[in-house]
């Protein structure tokens, strides 16, 4: 209860700030956050070429402001493990990056700019290559990154200022003398007034990776979920759950149940696929009982070894503005009472052996309709 009063206390706060940014800071910046800034979580679907279902990660975004006129941006994957870190500033139409850096395993690569070039990352504006960086190590590896802006569009999401900005982005990577690959992509981003990025796609002839916004976080409650210690990405206390008093055999132990991104691809999941969980869904709707509401409702839930699931909550909801809210017991225990009665879910494989694994469904929900199903 008091989380929930100090996140809306700096809604409130954060509301009358984001009123002293610019306008176009607005798009870059998500609201909420004050000077603890805010976490950005995204579910960020790869798909790869002639596969129809994609594989579904989560990523997570945190952006802080450190001074007057200087952000900064980390990402963080599944595991909460950093990947990358930039410094940007914000003037006019440009997102100016000041500094960067990616972490892969052991190796750091560092970005180095050209003494003539401006360094913008992004920009509203439109015609002209604004990127250039080498990003390297002390060694012989290293990141070539240039950028074109395509396109620039004003558009509004649930009624919320957006721009739609379109990039071409030309990567070539160099390991030591004689391997290098230049990979294209094309870009498509929307930024949400208050919100940020609000989703993506990065296209190239080998895969597409979209990125959608399903939640916001403070940056304390970010950290009490990477600090779980023994307990997995998606970790579920079966002592609150909505099921508790049913019981799930599992086929180990509770601690080491697989985190959701596990087994490549034999990764738990609706036999079928997606298209096939919504006919399911659509078949036993009753749209009386979703009540008119609107907003982001995910379903966490494990599925075991042989391809039965339990142990579901809710611990994730929100609306439109991704603040917290509260769904009706009726609309969530309608949904429960649909995806619980699965016969058979589609069993993690790890190192060819059947593994319980936690997974999760996300429903968007417009006006009492589903929107959509993440992922």
């Amino acid at each position: 209860m008091y989380q929930k009063l100090l996140f809306l206390f700096l809604c409130i706060i954060c509301s009358s700030c984001n009123k002293n940014l610019s306008q176009n800071e607005r798009f870059f910046i998500p609201k909420h956050g004050g000077n603890e800034g805010i976490v950005n979580k995204y579910y960020r679907n790869v798909y790869l070429k002639d596969q129809q279902d994609p594989r579904t990660y989560i990523d997570y975004s945190l952006i802080k402001k450190l001074n007057d006129s200087i952000y900064r941006k980390e990402i963080y994957g599944p595991d909460f493990k950093i990947l990358s870190s930039n410094q940007f500033s914000i003037q006019g139409n440009h997102m100016i990056e000041v500094s960067a850096q990616r972490f892969y395993g052991k190796d750091t690569l560092t970005a180095v700019y050209q003494e003539e070039a401006m360094n913008y990352y992004l920009t509203f504006n439109q015609d002209t290559v604004y990127y250039k960086a080498k990003l390297k190590n002390n060694t012989s590896r290293y990141i070539d990154d240039s950028r074109s802006i395509k396109m620039v569009k004003d558009t509004t999401i649930e009624s919320k200022p957006a721009k739609i900005v379109e990039q071409n982005i030309i990567n070539t990577s160099v390991f030591g003398e004689n391997q290098k690959k230049t990979t294209n992509f094309y870009s498509r981003s929307i930024y949400v007034q208050d919100l940020g990025l609000y989703a993506s796609t990065l296209t190239t002839d080998a895969y597409r990776i979209e990125r959608i916004l399903v939640e916001q976080l403070l940056p304390s409650d970010f950290n009490n979920l990477s600090q779980h210690n023994i307990k997995r990405v998606g970790y579920i206390d079966f002592n609150k759950t909505i099921d508790k008093d049913k019981e799930l055999v599992l086929c180990g132990d509770h601690d080491y149940i697989a985190d959701y991104y596990n087994g490549a691809n034999d990764r738990a999941g609706f036999i079928g696929g997606k298209g096939s969980l919504k006919r399911l869904v659509f078949s036993k709707l009753d749209l009386s009982k979703l009540k008119n509401e609107s907003g982001y409702l995910t379903f966490r839930f494990v599925i075991n070894c042989k391809g039965k699931a339990g142990k579901f909550t809710t611990d994730q909801t929100a609306d439109f503005e991704y603040n917290k809210k509260e769904f009706p017991e009726e609309t969530i225990m309608h949904l429960y009472d649909i995806i619980s009665n699965v016969k058979q879910w589609k069993p993690c494989v790890i190192r060819n052996t059947e593994r319980d694994s936690y997974f999760y469904i996300t429903f968007i929900l417009k006006n009492g309709k589903i929107q959509d199903i993440l992922p």
